[in-house]
């Protein structure tokens, strides 16, 4: 018989071990042709900002914004220091569909996120979708599996610097201030990433983003503007309502574990538990905020609440204090010294 070269013998191996882990990982692989598809068309499809700019027949109202969104490029590279990326550079219309379907999990009877784990990126609390047939069939099989389930769009969308991220059409009707916080936000990503922790990447990027857009808004229009005045006060708000769902979800979670809930019927658990819930929507007529409507929070945040609702909280807020207080006790209060070291941390 003849001997094959080893040369031969090692490439064999390594065509095996791909097979093996195509075979093994076939509906990950799947999943990921799916998004990359997805993200390419978004990519090749993107029309360059200039061109927009130049073009006579694009509003003048959406010119404006995308004027804006150089601006905030320039000041998150320029003033904040966050990675000179191509993103943001050219806008892809959805023409009216949603930026994505996130879809998120989390045991029914414990305030607890599903995770999903992913090649290089790691675990993640969340997994996106650009079709949403796709997104209601992962969100349908977690149910049939006992988890509590949401589907969300969100109102940006990063792929951490793997590619060139478009403006989205949808984040044109931002205002100003929303819409810097938000570029800043996403630009973080691209910035400051930390595998297997999105919880720490997204309160990061949040607070970055909302620091950012302070200190933006506060070059361009001075310390006593009113767009300024009233983007702290909505941050603020924010954090009001933060603050009191994560504390309702360590309570709705010391609930599940208590000795008689756990004796309940899964039936009487499901009574018990919506109860609960909606005492702590009725709980936020006694919270005290400077603009935000009470009544527009109940109608549109408090929709199908479950427990991805508060886990929901935690990714993006559970950090946010620390931070803040960091910045007090080790940088003086300076958010620029915060931010190098952060970035050189992470």
């Amino acid at each position: 018989m003849k001997k094959i070269p080893l040369w031969k013998k090692i490439i064999l191996a390594v065509v095996a071990v791909i097979v093996i882990f195509l075979l093994v990982n076939i509906k990950l692989v799947i999943y990921g042709v799916q998004q990359g598809l997805g993200q390419l068309e978004m990519v090749r499809n993107a029309v360059p900002i200039s061109e927009l700019l130049s073009d006579k027949d694009y509003p003048d109202s959406l010119k404006q914004k995308l004027l804006i969104i150089n601006e905030v490029r320039r000041f998150a590279m320029d003033s904040l220091g966050l990675k000179n990326s191509e993103n943001y550079n050219a806008v892809y219309d959805l023409k009216g569909r949603a930026t994505a379907y996130v879809v998120q999990a989390a045991e029914k009877y414990r305030v607890k996120k599903y995770v999903w784990k992913f090649p290089v990126v790691g675990k993640l609390p969340y997994k996106g979708y650009f079709d949403e047939a796709d997104a209601k069939k992962e969100a349908e099989s977690l149910k049939n599996q006992g988890y509590d389930v949401r589907i969300v769009n969100p109102g940006g969308w990063s792929t951490m610097g793997w590619f060139k991220d478009p403006i989205l059409s949808s984040m044109l009707r931002r205002d100003e201030a929303n819409l810097a916080e938000l570029i800043i936000h996403e630009l973080t990503h691209s910035t400051i990433f930390v595998k297997n922790n999105s919880e720490l990447n997204e309160n990061l990027a949040d607070y970055v983003g909302e620091n950012g857009a302070k200190l933006y808004l506060k070059s361009k229009y001075g310390e006593q503007s009113k767009l300024l005045t009233n983007y702290i006060n909505s941050i603020e708000d924010n954090l009001t309502l933060a603050n009191y769902f994560l504390f309702s979800a360590k309570k709705l979670d010391s609930l599940y574990c208590s000795e008689g809930f756990l004796k309940l019927s899964d039936t009487l658990k499901d009574v018990e538990k919506q109860k609960f819930i909606s005492g702590i929507i009725d709980g936020i007529d006694g919270l005290d905020f400077k603009i935000f409507d009470k009544a527009k929070i109940k109608k549109n945040r408090l929709k199908n609440v479950n427990n991805t609702f508060f886990t929901g909280y935690m990714t993006y807020y559970n950090k946010k204090d620390s931070l803040d207080i960091q910045r007090i006790n080790e940088f003086d209060g300076d958010f620029l010294r915060q931010l190098e070291y952060l970035k050189e941390k992470f």
